[in-house]
């Protein structure tokens, strides 16, 4: 095979095909998700030479919007598709801001990565773009959702706050120049400010979901879940690492679309309420043009099966046709417990 580098954008597009296709099948290859975004940089920056009228029949929008979204939603997971990867996650926001510069999600996902570093100045400005963008952004793909702006504002009042208190203790070294109407008021109405945001924070930080409804938890509840889980549970744990499947003690990771095409399953799908590949289409990549595959579907749906098979458990997602079509639907044969992050994406809505 020729070198990306060396093919023409009709050879480009063909491989991304190749690549969608890979995607598409269920399997999980560490190398598709980077060699699909070399594949839309190269597209990209092919078209950016070219004229109006060449950009407009090659599709430069459309390869510029599938390249954010691939470096936005699967950026985190570059090096593997398995395991996430945060310093390839900042690697890709950034990238993605370079082709869409006003991507409040972005900005938002910098902000969160260098606030967990401690560097709240770097921080601050993220947090403070994010919501200066989100007011004017028209792509809700990449739009806050409600919770993500809560956080924000949590995280830019935190981050000034860290930055103030630093401050005071820095001015304090100087006492010989700090006369009693100048000195410094006392730090502890920040402290209290500080404790108080950092514990919603903590104490939000993940959502649990269960066939009852959702609550909030800390990361460490969420641990505690999985190191004893309920019996005749399968318990999906969008972790900070990886995404884990466990049963019964055994587990198995996903990549990101498997793990939450069964999310989808267990919380939007009953015997009469099931799925078809036009309710799915959101885990299956897209191209410019073309339907899904019902096979496709289908082999997507088997592999997942297949994956919760190894860990033993049961035949939870039954099929049957709706409207003609093949379709899905979680039976409820045993329970489930979903833990993610609460500002976490889902490529589908999550709301019921």
């Amino acid at each position: 095979m020729r070198r990306l580098s060396q093919m023409t954008i009709d050879e480009l597009y063909d491989r991304e095909e190749q690549l969608l296709e890979e995607l598409n099948s269920g399997e999980a290859k560490d190398w598709v998700y980077y060699e699909i975004v070399d594949v839309y940089e190269k597209m990209v920056r092919y078209l950016s030479r070219c004229s109006a009228e060449e950009k407009e029949e090659h599709g430069f929008e459309y390869v510029k919007k599938q390249l954010v979204s691939y470096l936005i939603h699967y950026g985190t997971y570059l090096k593997t598709q398995l395991r996430k990867d945060e310093r390839m996650a900042k690697t890709a926001f950034q990238k993605a801001l370079r082709y869409d510069s006003e991507n409040p999600i972005a900005y938002y996902r910098l902000g969160f990565l260098t606030y967990n570093e401690q560097r709240y100045t770097e921080a601050l400005r993220y947090f403070e773009q994010a919501l200066e963008y989100q007011k004017t952004y028209s792509n809700r793909e990449f739009c806050l959702n409600e919770r993500q702006l809560y956080y924000a504002h949590l995280y830019l009042a935190n981050s000034a706050l860290f930055i103030a208190e630093k401050t005071y203790q820095s001015v304090a070294q100087f006492p010989d120049y700090i006369s009693a109407q100048e000195k410094p008021a006392e730090l502890s109405f920040l402290h209290e400010w500080l404790q108080r945001n950092e514990n919603i924070l903590t104490m939000q930080a993940f959502t649990k979901w269960t066939a009852s409804g959702k609550e909030y938890c800390s990361k460490e509840q969420c641990e505690q879940v999985m190191m004893n889980p309920p019996k005749n549970t399968v318990v999906l744990y969008f972790s900070d690492r990886e995404n884990v499947v466990s049963y019964h003690g055994s587990e198995v990771c996903l990549p990101r679309d498997p793990a939450e095409m069964l999310c989808y399953f267990l919380v939007k799908t009953n015997k009469e309420r099931p799925a078809t590949k036009y309710d799915m289409e959101v885990f299956f990549q897209s191209r410019r043009n073309g339907d899904i595959p019902t096979n496709t579907f289908v082999q997507k749906v088997r592999r997942l099966r297949e994956k919760l098979g190894r860990i033993g458990v049961p035949t939870i997602i039954d099929s049957c046709s709706c409207r003609g079509e093949t379709a899905y639907y979680y039976n409820g044969l045993v329970d489930y417990i979903i833990m993610y992050r609460s500002d976490y994406t889902f490529m589908f809505d999550d709301e019921w």
